[in-house]
């Protein structure tokens, strides 16, 4: 059961008055992901230390502290000793030890490390040897491996032999004596089957992979694509170094969706609801301005027609109507597109379809919306004499913003990736300073050609 309200209150309460030990039994009842949520209400630096300490009294930091998002978790850590820090690591497997790193300043990296057992100490090393947020950092080397030439009841009691501690339960990997990979058993497969079955006749050969230097979302992207919950990866020569199992993939996954989600928005990963306001600020103002920027670009377009609108005050009114209309279609375009590109179902070929498809729609919406908007300006209009004109300007306006809008949010996200860019990095910005400026410029150039 979920930590209710009510029992943050208290357990906050109880850390306020310093009733440690009413606390500490308190949150030994609870599941280590709902004791973090303890950490999201304004506690203050003494009652956190406080809860921390308790943490590492009753063995659970190291799983509480993991369930915390990253900004809030590099707050946290900042205040904890590098004694205490080994001692979380010491007891976590190397990937997750390597993510806790990875939130501690780098100054701090090598006194931490020569504080733990050579063991843990050489494993974390060993994942440090690849470059950051590839394969290779996060594959796993607690795995089941077999040999080709077992049956499927000497596979089940090697498998007993080093079942105590694997990452990846619902796969066993078929390598031959050089270690290379050969193919992959579902374990349901191998208990279900005959017991004197060959693993050669059981395996699925030559299972999807991925080397050591690729990046994490590549295995995320396999895994997602062909519906597998662990990818193995393996070295120039196919050797099978590790397996990334399916909670990092998944991760990996959040991760790259949040990324995406947030570059659209011109928003960095790490800020979140517990970035401290400065760093929030940093993170956030370089684009606050670049918007700043495109909205007087918008704003000059407008000054440039202010006969126009002054004669036909009317025209005030839908501003913002054809502006809004084509920033909500190159919007939803913008993000079937990029959605497209992180799952790796657009190449060139499929990319023009996509451009045509998203135009094509774009042109029939906003006939659609075109028709109904110029009808309103039509029986609204002040002077009936101008309510034709008026409704035709509406009408080729919307029709025409629309439709580049598509085109835009379609075409911005690919032309970024062709340049080797991340297609979602402030393409939501870069539309809508499009489409206002282009609505605008439609809608006033019209009415100044067609009205006056």
């Amino acid at each position: 059961m979920a930590i209710t309200p009510t029992q943050m209150n208290y357990i906050r309460k109880l850390l306020a008055q310093k009733a440690t030990g009413r606390a500490a039994v308190a949150i030994s009842k609870i599941h280590p992901a709902d004791i973090a949520d303890l950490f999201s209400i304004n506690l203050t630096p003494a009652e956190v230390r406080m809860l921390v300490d308790m943490l590492f009294s009753q063995l659970k930091a190291g799983d509480v502290l993991a369930e915390l998002p990253d900004s809030l978790l590099t707050e946290v850590l900042e205040d904890i000793d590098d004694d205490s820090i080994a001692r979380i690591l010491k007891r976590q497997d190397p990937n997750d030890a390597l993510q806790f790193l990875g939130q501690i300043s780098e100054d701090r990296h090598d006194t931490i490390l020569k504080l733990l057992p050579d063991t843990n100490r050489y494993r974390i090393e060993q994942l440090l040897i690849y470059p950051e947020d590839s394969a290779g950092q996060l594959m796993a080397s607690s795995y089941m491996v077999i040999r080709p030439e077992y049956t499927a009841s000497e596979a089940v009691e090697q498998i007993r032999s080093q079942s105590d501690s694997v990452d990846v339960p619902f796969y066993v990997y078929v390598a031959d004596e050089d270690n290379r990979l050969m193919g992959v058993v579902p374990l349901r497969r191998l208990v279900t089957c005959p017991q004197d079955t060959s693993i050669r006749d059981l395996m699925v050969e030559d299972p999807f992979t991925v080397d050591t230097d690729d990046d994490s979302e590549e295995a995320a992207s396999i895994a997602r694509k062909y519906d597998i919950m662990a990818v193995p990866v393996v070295d120039d020569n196919h050797h099978l170094m590790g397996v990334i199992p399916g909670d990092a993939l998944f991760d990996v996954m959040e991760k790259e969706a949040t990324e995406d989600m947030y570059r659209m928005a011109g928003l960095s990963q790490d800020d979140s609801v517990f970035t401290p306001v400065p760093t929030a600020f940093k993170q956030r103002f370089p684009w606050i301005l670049v918007n700043l920027v495109t909205a007087f670009i918008a704003s000059t377009v407008v000054r440039a027609f202010e006969g126009t609108i002054s004669q036909f005050a009317t025209l005030a009114a839908f501003m913002p109507v054809v502006a809004g209309m084509g920033g909500n279609i190159g919007n939803q375009s913008l993000v079937v597109i990029t959605r497209g590109i992180a799952l790796g179902e657009l190449d060139f070929t499929s990319a023009r379809k996509a451009l045509f498809k998203e135009s094509s729609l774009g042109i029939l919406l906003g006939l659609v919306a075109g028709t109904v908007a110029a009808s309103v300006a039509y029986l609204t209009a002040s002077e009936p004499s101008q309510s034709m004109s008026l409704g035709i300007v509406i009408f080729v306006s919307i029709v025409t913003n629309m439709a580049l809008a598509s085109l835009l949010g379609a075409g911005i996200p690919l032309t970024l990736r062709a340049l080797g860019r991340d297609p979602a990095l402030g393409s939501s910005i870069l539309l809508t300073a499009c489409t206002d400026s282009i609505g605008y410029l439609l809608l006033l150039g019209l009415a100044m050609e067609i009205m006056t």
